[in-house]
């Protein structure tokens, strides 16, 4: 069977991140343009508004934003929200979180919510050196630890990277190496969580 798109940008096609960008520019920038003129402090509501291509989040507007969202863009685009809880939502990768008037964020990934398994890393039998699988290993968890605020979160997310890349081939001793190794050339980033190498492999009971 074949089917015609006839809404939206096809997915996938280089052009089609760009084409996205220009389109809501164009709406965005004129309601705003046209809101300076009537309602300076209502324009400045939106300052702590920030859209990557499709996702968007708006901080401390006063609900401004959800207030107005179909006077600035066309009928035909359909928005949808993602949060229920005005202290919680999720943003491209991270889920962040309101905690006495702090953001706690931590990573957020739609595929952990699908029922079924997903291959994801790489896999220590693939055609690759092993020296590139134990770098994919290092740079999650550094990726983790960067967007990660509260210690228990950052414990579970990497426990789970853990025990998929023994799945996939990892070997005890070579982790083991790893995180030493990655603990000592980014100490800035770990000390929030441990203030030792050795504290830092026992969090997750190596």
């Amino acid at each position: 069977m074949c089917f015609r798109q006839l809404i939206g940008i096809p997915m996938g096609s280089d052009p089609a991140p760009f084409m996205a960008n220009l389109f809501l520019h164009h709406f965005e920038k004129k309601w705003l343009h046209n809101t300076k003129k009537r309602d300076l402090q209502k324009a400045r509501m939106f300052s702590n508004t920030f859209r990557f291509i499709d996702d968007l989040c708006a901080l401390n507007d006063n609900n401004e934003f959800e207030n107005n969202f179909k006077q600035i863009y066309p009928e035909e685009l359909e928005l949808k929200k993602e949060n229920v809880d005005p202290h919680e939502a999720s943003f491209l990768d991270l889920k962040i979180k309101i905690n006495n008037r702090s953001f706690s964020t931590k990573l957020f990934d739609k595929r952990d919510s699908f029922p079924f398994y997903i291959n994801r890393m790489p896999f220590l039998d693939s055609n690759m050196p092993s020296k590139i699988f134990y770098s994919a290993v290092g740079s999650e968890i550094l990726r983790i630890a960067r967007a990660t605020t509260e210690p228990n979160d950052f414990k579970h997310r990497v426990v789970n990277l853990l025990v998929r890349m023994k799945k996939q081939g990892s070997e005890h001793q070579r982790i083991l190496s790893l995180m030493k190794k990655i603990y000592g050339k980014h100490q800035k980033v770990f000390s929030k969580f441990a203030d030792t190498a050795n504290n830092f492999i026992k969090i997750f009971s190596l």
